[in-house]
């Protein structure tokens, strides 16, 4: 599944470059980019204790800038791994995310500036989806995750230069990322009661960019 993951990523930058070389100067700028995440999972039962925990993503990143405005675009395919604890065990989401943004650029000096930026975000999980979170004689609880998810980013960053970008940005899912099913045995003999609990995750996304 790596090496699949590794060969779309060298794919899609390949293509990138393809698109940008001969439009250099024309206001786009091809990237990398790259930083850590922490997600909060949230949960409507009581019977799931979920924790934060740092994850990671990287990948292209295309810039563009409209001529004479302050608005511009950015699109990036990262390779991303989000993690939560839920009750002692670990759920590690690994997904293929295209983020695409709408930008207002504001410049202090030629070397320095800041934007903001928000749009749409496609993920699709590419490692496992189903996690056994605990067993014992009166609960069984799984975890389904979602094979894609759609979301919104909310955020902002400095420039430096025309190069170098420090960014930050909050990611909220929009439908369900995953569903935990829980069986509950009320009694040793034969009495079951089945229900399921649905969750939303909030990203928070600190990212590093150098564009060429």
């Amino acid at each position: 599944m790596t090496k699949t993951i590794e060969k779309r990523l060298f794919m899609l930058l390949a293509v990138l470059f393809l698109i940008v070389l001969p439009t250099r100067g024309q206001g786009l700028s091809l990237g990398l980019k790259g930083g850590a995440n922490l997600t909060d999972l949230n949960l409507s039962s009581d019977l799931l204790d979920a924790k934060y925990r740092c994850g990671w993503f990287f990948g292209p990143s295309l810039r563009i800038s409209l001529p004479i405005t302050l608005v511009g675009f950015d699109v990036s395919a990262f390779y991303e791994q989000r993690e939560t604890k839920l009750n002692g065990s670990v759920v590690r989401q690994k997904s293929i995310v295209v983020p695409a943004n709408l930008r207002l650029n504001f410049g202090v000096t030629d070397l320095l500036g800041i934007y903001l930026a928000a749009g749409p975000q496609f993920g699709f999980n590419v490692g496992d989806d189903h996690f056994v979170l605990f067993d014992s004689e009166t609960i069984t609880s799984t975890f389904q995750l979602k094979k894609a998810v759609f979301s919104v980013n909310l955020g902002g960053g400095v420039f430096l230069t025309k190069h170098l970008e420090v960014g930050f940005a909050y990611n909220i899912a929009l439908g369900k990322t995953g569903e935990a099913s829980f069986r509950q045995a009320i009694s040793d003999i034969t009495d079951k009661a089945t229900y399921s609990d649905e969750s939303k995750a909030k990203t928070w996304n600190l990212s590093a960019a150098v564009y060429f």
